[in-house]
């Protein structure tokens, strides 16, 4: 699987999806961020819509909170990633929560 990280800023553009079959777009952070200006939901928008034309999934991170969450389900992003599901954790902490769920 491939998959192109923070699309729509640098090096992440409409070459790259031309020159490789990729499977995942990333949205950049900044349009998440803020997403519910009107700019950054068209940005985002636009995105969203040229890869799902594509049959590329899309993924978002810098999910914050519910009001971005709803949004990205407005566009029907595929996948969201951020602070609203979970803070960071170790690989160590992740294995303790995950053991716990199946301790009787």
């Amino acid at each position: 699987k491939i998959a192109i990280d923070d699309f729509g800023v640098e090096y992440s553009n409409f070459e790259r999806i031309s020159e490789l079959e990729i499977d995942f777009i990333k949205i950049d952070g900044k349009y998440i961020k803020n997403i519910t200006d009107e700019k950054h939901y068209k940005i985002a928008k636009a995105i969203t819509d040229f890869a799902h034309s594509l049959d590329v999934k899309v993924v978002a991170e810098f999910v914050e909170n519910e009001k971005v969450l709803e949004c990205l389900k407005d566009l029907k992003v595929n996948l969201a990633q951020g602070y609203y599901h979970s803070l960071p954790k170790t690989i160590e902490e992740l294995l303790i929560e995950k053991a716990e769920k199946f301790r009787f």
